[in-house]
């Protein structure tokens, strides 16, 4: 395998394989109380791309509350924490528009209903 200029031999990383599923979640910077709304574009096991209903910063931490349907991974639905900085912000194409968000997922957990083992959406 040849470098890139510049590179190191060996520090390729290939890019994580995204998977193109459009699911609601909810989002908010960390240590916030109000959430806000959001639609999934891509999601990946590194990172997720929504549209967000308003521009958030880079390097803003936000906290994500994504529901997995069953239909699309084939078992009981599941509620997923994410944890993880903004890293690309994408305006709205145009002026009625929503903006994307790209965000690294440093930290997850799915959230189960303690009453009966469910996953549960806990705003």
């Amino acid at each position: 395998m040849q470098n890139n200029p510049g590179q190191e031999q060996g520090s390729f990383q290939a890019r994580a394989e995204r998977f193109p599923i459009r699911t609601s979640l909810r989002y908010r910077a960390s240590g916030e109380s109000a959430w806000s709304e959001g639609t999934t574009l891509n999601i990946s096991r590194s990172g997720v791309f929504f549209r967000a209903e308003k521009e958030v910063d880079l390097k803003t931490v936000l906290e994500m509350r994504i529901l997995f349907p069953a239909e699309i991974i084939g078992e009981n639905p599941a509620n997923v924490l994410c944890w993880g900085p903004v890293v690309r912000m994408v305006p709205p194409e145009s002026p009625h528009g929503l903006p994307a968000v790209a965000v690294a997922i440093l930290r997850y957990r799915f959230a189960r209903d303690e009453s009966n083992g469910e996953p549960r959406m806990t705003v």
